[in-house]
């Protein structure tokens, strides 16, 4: 059994948690973020579909996608479990990374832009390709990440027992985060602790004193199986 920091927002939070029992380690939760949803109108131009790439996305997806018959292109499997519980069903799950959306987008032929259901923060990937296979799209910030910085004794509490045995770093903002936290409590620089990074981008953004691990996938499972 491993005891392992889970980072993440409390509702993506509790899903990770949920899978690593399940495996039969223990998840310390500590959230340094938090999702802040935006509510932009959509607009009344022509709509050739939409694009996901996280399932922070659904809940503005639910208000303006539901009833269209407009596909969906969702980055993976879980943004696209996501989108089909809020009752989307013309959804078209891509292998997991953003960039791989763009020939799936090409590939629909639409004449009317795409409408990109985005986070405020994001990577350029997604926009930059579709920008050079001449796809049609506008991008829509319908939610925020915002940082959220734990309270000493949340740490404490998060940290009884000592230092985990790993962490889970599923973006590069994450890692960002981990290590200002680690600034502030050095049990955290432990060299014991296993940095488990979604990619090889991820895991750049730690200190050179780390051994970042990363999977041949970037999926969470994939991450959760080098646990053992």
């Amino acid at each position: 059994m491993a005891r392992v920091l889970v980072l993440r927002e409390p509702e993506d939070g509790a899903r990770t948690a949920a899978i690593l029992r399940a495996r039969g380690h223990e998840p310390l939760m500590l959230p340094l973020q938090a999702v802040h949803p935006l509510w932009p109108p959509l607009g009344a131009e022509p709509l050739g579909g939409f694009v996901a790439t996280s399932a922070h996305a659904a809940p503005w997806l639910a208000r303006h996608a539901t009833g269209t018959g407009a596909p969906v292109l969702a980055v993976g499997a879980r943004t696209a479990e996501a989108l089909r519980s809020k009752g989307i069903s013309e959804v078209i799950e891509g292998p997991g990374r953003a960039e791989d959306l763009v020939p799936l987008a090409e590939a629909l032929r639409s004449q009317a832009p795409l409408v990109y259901a985005a986070g405020r923060i994001r990577l350029p990937d997604l926009e930059a390709g579709l920008r050079a296979r001449g796809v049609a799209f506008r991008t829509l910030e319908v939610y925020d990440m915002v940082d959220r910085l734990p309270a000493d004794a949340q740490v404490e509490l998060a940290l009884t027992g000592g230092a985990p045995d790993a962490v889970l770093l599923l973006s590069r903002r994450q890692a960002d985060l981990f290590e200002a936290l680690s600034t502030r409590h050095p049990e955290l620089r432990a060299g014991s602790i296993r940095p488990l990074c979604l990619s090889q981008a991820v895991a750049a953004r730690l200190a050179s004193t780390r051994r970042p691990e990363w999977g041949a996938r970037p999926t969470l499972d994939d991450l959760v199986a080098r646990l053992g």
